[in-house]
């Protein structure tokens, strides 16, 4: 199963019937109709943008996180969001591509710190009584 992370932005002047409808819709169509699994719903609510999208300076995000076994899911998803005319951008990122690399970078760190602190001497000298030095 592949893990992936979809964002959507809604404009801010969105009815709330309106916005629950789009929100339900498309968790429904992800589980059900394209093969979404284990579908999580995180409603970010309304944020400042860093740029005018349609006139809005501000929009409603939506986070979807699920999983699905084809690339066949997303595709469908996001075919469909690209019709919604309440759909101003969206954006899906596979998340088990980057926790491997997460997972990658923490494994060469131990290395180097490994080789490095076998490499090193050991800085620690034995000093004698200092009995000439006054």
């Amino acid at each position: 199963m592949r893990q992936y992370e979809t964002t959507i932005l809604t404009p801010p002047n969105l009815a709330e019937s309106e916005l629950e409808a789009l929100v339900t819709g498309v968790e429904k169509e992800l589980g059900e109709r394209f093969g979404g699994q284990k579908v999580v719903v995180n409603r970010w609510g309304k944020k400042t943008l860093a740029y005018p999208i349609r006139k809005f300076t501000e929009g409603y995000y939506v986070l979807y996180e699920y999983e699905a076994d084809s690339e066949s899911c997303v595709s469908g998803l996001e075919a469909r969001l690209r019709l919604n005319e309440n759909v101003m951008r969206f954006l899906t990122v596979r998340r088990d591509e980057e926790r491997k690399a997460e997972e990658k970078m923490r494994e060469r760190s131990a290395k180097r710190r490994k080789h490095q602190e076998a490499e090193e001497p050991d800085t620690a000298e034995t000093f004698g009584d200092d009995e000439d030095i006054e």
